[in-house]
């Protein structure tokens, strides 16, 4: 599926007449994650872990039509193990361990004006993966020896607007900037740890906000920015280890955020 998407955006780009493609650099990218669950103790269930990490990106720019355009952009960080932590206030049922936590993201939309604003509208489609490999984990005092790989995707739908001043690709020299705000659900989600039962259905709900300025050297656009997106995965039930500590949870929240240097070549 990740294979057949990349040959048809390059396939598609190969054709293409006129557009931008760039890559974003962050190089110390926040990547906050949030699991929580149920259990029969006074707060519930929950794990976090908040690695620094640097991340990368990569956008693609195109025009179908006088006042309609296409972009595609990819997000994925590189995993490391950090600690994670859980259940902090329960006491004996804290669990603790090492987690490394992998994401990768795709949107893909169109884009138009709105009558009479430079502000586009923008709708379109987006995927994200993300996998936890843990292990050295802690539980009620006790060491686990198990280590786990815990999966999550989900497939949704987003909509939004784009603003600012965009360079078209056969201006070589000048100032820009743009931002954007998607607003996105996931109309789909599974996780390989899958478990029926408890009042948790699959869906979620996704957020990407981006803001960057830059300048034009002949086809070469160099550009700073910031970006601040949002996942979350909703899958039913969750599984444990056995010796009771938490191998996956129904409820998954991560925060992705950072500054990045964008390097880009509009090309005709």
């Amino acid at each position: 599926m990740k294979s057949f998407l990349a040959a048809a955006v390059f396939w598609v780009a190969a054709g293409a007449r006129a557009g931008e493609w760039s890559v974003q650099y962050l190089p110390q990218v926040r990547t906050e994650y949030e699991g929580t669950g149920f259990r029969q103790v006074p707060n519930g269930w929950e794990l976090k872990v908040k690695p620094w990490t640097p991340a990368g990106g990569l956008r693609w720019r195109q025009p179908l039509a006088p006042k309609l355009s296409l972009q595609a952009q990819y997000w994925v960080n590189r995993s490391a193990y950090f600690k994670e932590d859980g259940n902090t206030q329960l006491g004996p049922l804290r669990q603790t361990g090492l987690t490394r936590q992998s994401i990768q993201s795709l949107w893909v939309d169109v884009r138009r004006p709105l009558a009479g604003s430079a502000v586009e509208a923008v709708g379109g489609v987006h995927g994200v993966y993300q996998s936890f490999r843990r292990k050295d984990i802690v539980f009620n005092g006790a060491a686990d020896p198990s280590s786990t790989l815990d999966t999550q995707s989900g497939l949704g739908a987003h909509l939004g607007v784009h603003f600012g001043r965009l360079l078209p690709p056969e201006e070589r020299r000048g100032y820009f900037w743009d931002g954007e705000l998607l607003l996105g659900r996931l109309l789909w989600t599974r996780n390989n740890r899958r478990t029926e039962g408890g009042g948790i259905h699959s869906g979620g709900y996704t957020y990407s906000f981006r803001l960057e300025a830059g300048r034009a050297v002949g086809p070469l656009r160099l550009s700073l920015g910031y970006t601040r997106q949002m996942y979350e995965i909703l899958v039913p039930g969750g599984r444990a280890l056995p010796s009771g500590a938490a191998g996956s949870l129904p409820i998954n929240k991560t925060d992705f955020f950072g500054p990045y240097l964008s390097v880009g070549w509009a090309y005709r």
